[in-house]
């Protein structure tokens, strides 16, 4: 899948997330804003440590496996327990998530070696044609956009 995908759908679900709770009016969201990028950035970690352009490229690379994953969540707890206040245990739990989520996107859209280097075995095929990727990534644009902008405004045109 593309880029954008990768970035939106995790955003995507913290949203659905943060609205599955009632949360009053006096009190913020869940999320920051700067969290939801953060979080959209751990959504497309694994292609900004290693860009690739074939399948080939990411069948050798060491960020779309699941060991590099199991590391990165280690680093991500650890961290978070020592420092709390810079990185709450439920957002290193989000990212983590998200990373995750974009080794799931790729397993469904040509495969990942998800033991490399330990192993060359492929998860996953082309469950998702690559024709569909550019559509994926309109309607993630779409539904984001609604999620955050569109929505807010109509419950606050509402309210008042």
């Amino acid at each position: 899948m593309n880029i954008v995908t990768h970035a939106l759908l995790p955003v995507i679900m913290a949203g659905l997330y943060e609205r599955s709770y009632q949360i009053p009016e006096d009190r913020k969201g869940v999320f920051s804003p700067k969290q939801l990028v953060a979080i959209g950035v751990f959504g497309i970690l694994p292609d900004l440590l290693h860009p690739h352009i074939s399948l080939e490229a990411r069948y050798s690379s060491l960020s779309h496996g699941v060991l590099f994953w199991l590391v990165l969540t280690i680093a991500l707890l650890l961290f978070s327990f020592l420092k709390r206040k810079m990185l709450p245990f439920y957002l290193a739990g989000w990212f983590s998530a998200a990373y995750l989520l974009h080794l799931f996107c790729d397993a469904i859209s040509g495969g990942i070696t998800w033991l490399y280097p330990l192993g060359a075995d492929v998860l996953g095929a082309y469950y998702i044609q690559p024709i569909w990727w550019i559509p994926i990534d309109i309607i993630s644009s779409l539904l984001a956009y609604s999620m955050f902008r569109i929505i807010p405004h109509i419950l606050s045109k509402r309210q008042k």
